[in-house]
């Protein structure tokens, strides 16, 4: 059996020697973006996972220009249509791409922590995962990815250390709004 979402995340922290009492004082306490984001992409196909990362993209694309078309393209991700979510994943990779030519590199890594997220809950709700699907190791991708698009939009350098852990806290400021929001019980 596999190891649950909630168990990895505590084994997680606890590992980092920072233990928290449950999942519940993690999203409370932590300062890091990737382990929360993991629980949630670990947890598809749970709507509610999924709307969380939809309103957390949303909101990080409000503040990065030309953002919102990768947050727009990961919402369709939901859609009915049969493979919607691959679609849309395809779409993200085109976006990030344009993106790149344009000489946006805030926008395409936006786009490409978007199509982490979105090839997740692709291979998810599909029932094609594997090893490039994981979702523990795509979220940690996600949060590179939008950590340097943070840094990008606020013409920071990418390399910096300290700017890097201020932008992932606030990052992950934005995901506890982010599910606040969508789950207000659990805020």
């Amino acid at each position: 059996m596999t190891e649950s979402p909630s168990a990895r995340l505590l084994a997680m922290f606890h590992e980092a020697g920072i233990p928290f009492d449950s999942v519940e004082d993690a999203w409370r306490r932590a300062e890091h973006l990737s382990p929360l984001l993991g629980w949630l992409t670990a947890s598809f196909p749970d709507e509610g996972a999924f709307r969380t990362c939809s309103e957390w993209l949303r909101l990080c694309a409000s503040r990065i220009d030309g953002g919102e078309p990768a947050a727009a393209l990961f919402a369709q991700a939901r859609g009915n249509a049969p493979r919607q979510a691959h679609v849309a994943a395809g779409k993200l990779v085109d976006l990030r791409n344009e993106c790149i030519l344009a000489r946006r590199p805030a926008a395409a890594a936006l786009a490409d922590a978007s199509n982490h997220l979105c090839e997740v809950w692709a291979a998810v709700t599909t029932h094609e995962e594997d090893g490039e699907t994981e979702p523990w190791g795509r979220a940690k991708a996600a949060a590179v990815a939008m950590v340097t698009a943070w840094l990008y939009q606020q013409e920071l350098d990418e390399k910096d250390k300290q700017a890097r852990i201020l932008a992932r806290v606030e990052l992950t400021r934005l995901l506890r709004e982010a599910r606040a929001a969508v789950s207000p019980a659990q805020s």
